[in-house]
C-alpha cells in the first residue's frame, strides 16, 4: 500500500473527510465519547491547531491517517515551552493499519518540528492506547510522565530534536 503525505491544505482534505476519520479513530475506538467529540474535533478548530499534516492512498485517495504538529504560539498548546512543538490528534483508520502509515506521520511531524526549530516535541496519550504508545517510544520518544486533564489520565512523552 502506498499512501501520498502532506499538508490537508496541498491534499484538498475537506472538513467531512476529516471529521470521518477522527470519529473513526477516536469516537468509534472508544478513547473519545460523542458528546466531546462534537466541539473537539470540530474541523476549523482542529485546523486552527498547528500544521496538520494528512496521508491518502494513492490508489483510492481515501483519506488514511492523521497528525498535528501544533506550534507554541497556538492557543491549542498545553505542555511546550517558547521553543517546543506538540504533537496532537495521530490517527490512522483502522482499515490503513499495519502498514507503517502511523510510523511515516509521526516521522513526518519530527521532521516538520526539527525544521522549524523547535528543541522538542511533546505529546501526551491515553494509557489504553498501547500501539501509540510502542509507536512513540520506537520513534524515540520517552515516557516522562502522567497528565490529568478533564477527568482522565495520560502518559507524557517527549523527545528532543
Amino acid at each position: 500500500m502506498e499512501f501520498e503525505i502532506g499538508t490537508a491544505d496541498a491534499l484538498k482534505i475537506d472538513d467531512t473527510e476529516l471529521s470521518a476519520l477522527l470519529t473513526q479513530v477516536y469516537v468509534a475506538g472508544g478513547y473519545t465519547e460523542a458528546d466531546e467529540a462534537v466541539v473537539l474535533f470540530e474541523p476549523s478548530a482542529v485546523r486552527k491547531r498547528g500544521t496538520l499534516i494528512v496521508a491518502r492512498e494513492k490508489r483510492n485517495f481515501s483519506l488514511a491517517g492523521m497528525v498535528i504538529v501544533v506550534p507554541p504560539h497556538s492557543p491549542a498548546r498545553r505542555l511546550a515551552q517558547n521553543d517546543e512543538a506538540e504533537m496532537h490528534l495521530l490517527g490512522v483508520s483502522p482499515r490503513y493499519r499495519r502498514h507503517g502509515l502511523g510510523r511515516m506521520l509521526v516521522e513526518t511531524a519530527i521532521g516538520r518540528a526539527k525544521l522549524s526549530g523547535h528543541s522538542k516535541i511533546i505529546l501526551w496519550t491515553q494509557h489504553s492506547m498501547k500501539p501509540a504508545q510502542q509507536l512513540y517510544e520506537a520513534a524515540g520518544f520517552t515516557y516522562v510522565g502522567d497528565l490529568n486533564r478533564n477527568n482522565r489520565d495520560f502518559k507524557v512523552y517527549e523527545l528532543a530534536l
